[in-house]
């Protein structure tokens, strides 16, 4: 299957893409002090730490090497080896609280950041290759997908949806009922996390904002999870949208064609 399916390069991937970058040098240059550092002690405790300490920027240095080798590869549609996206899945985990610590000083946005981990993750999962059932897939969305003026309460009952196409669950619904998939609208992570476990999907498609997604895919570890942003014309949290050609198309990759 092609693996181009409209996830767009933009300034985030560039940004993070620096900011690795940065993070590289840095390793380097506190390799080269502890070298130097290296020969102005002779104990061997001394020796342990410095050497030790080598020993784990190295570690790092390598893995940020090997996740900048592994984005170019994704941005052009490449196949990488199992072992060099293992590496970059944990470090992408370990670094983020540097990676933003970074940003914040280069005053980056953290959302700018968030949104190059979305599609980063994104290109993960399409470089893989899976053959689910409708039903082994799951579709979360935030509840502010509905429209603020609805009467109707569906985060417990999609059904009790009018289908009145006034928001995007109707179409969603349709996606649901065409593919045979689990589709549920959540209040929050705690019920996402709650749905998840509950179901036991093997493949899940998140609807949300940069920051819900990507504290969901910290969070779940063992599903590939492809991530959509929202669209938020009126503002976060009221009336959001989503891309439905988008959604169809993370489901087509996780089901066999």
């Amino acid at each position: 299957m092609e693996l181009n399916k409209g996830f767009t390069k933009d300034s985030s991937r560039k940004i993070f893409t620096f900011l690795l970058v940065i993070m590289l040098i840095s390793v380097l240059i506190l390799l080269g002090f502890l070298l130097w550092l290296s020969f102005k002690g002779s104990t061997f405790f001394y020796q342990f730490m410095v050497f030790s300490s080598m020993l784990l920027l190295l570690i790092v240095g390598v893995s940020i090497g090997l996740t900048i080798f592994a984005m170019m590869m994704l941005w052009y549609d490449k196949r990488i080896p199992s072992i060099v996206k293992t590496v970059m899945e944990n470090f992408i985990s370990f670094s983020y609280p540097f990676i933003i610590g970074l940003g914040k000083v280069l005053k980056y946005d953290k959302n700018m950041i968030r949104k190059a981990y979305t599609d980063l993750n994104n290109r993960l999962i399409f470089n893989g290759v899976y053959d689910f059932k409708g039903e082994e897939i799951l579709i979360l969305t935030p509840h502010c997908i509905q429209k603020s003026s609805c009467p109707h309460k569906i985060t417990n009952d999609i059904y009790n949806c009018k289908r009145c196409g006034g928001c995007d669950v109707d179409q969603l619904i349709l996606l649901k009922e065409r593919y045979k998939t689990h589709f549920h609208l959540v209040t929050g992570g705690t019920l996402a996390r709650k749905t998840i476990v509950e179901i036991r999907p093997k493949a899940v498609i998140a609807i949300a904002c940069e920051r819900d997604l990507f504290s969901g895919l910290m969070d779940v570890k063992k599903i590939p999870i492809l991530a959509i942003i929202n669209k938020r014309p009126q503002g976060p949290c009221i009336n959001t949208q989503v891309d439905i050609e988008e959604v169809e198309k993370a489901i087509l990759h996780f089901i066999k064609e």
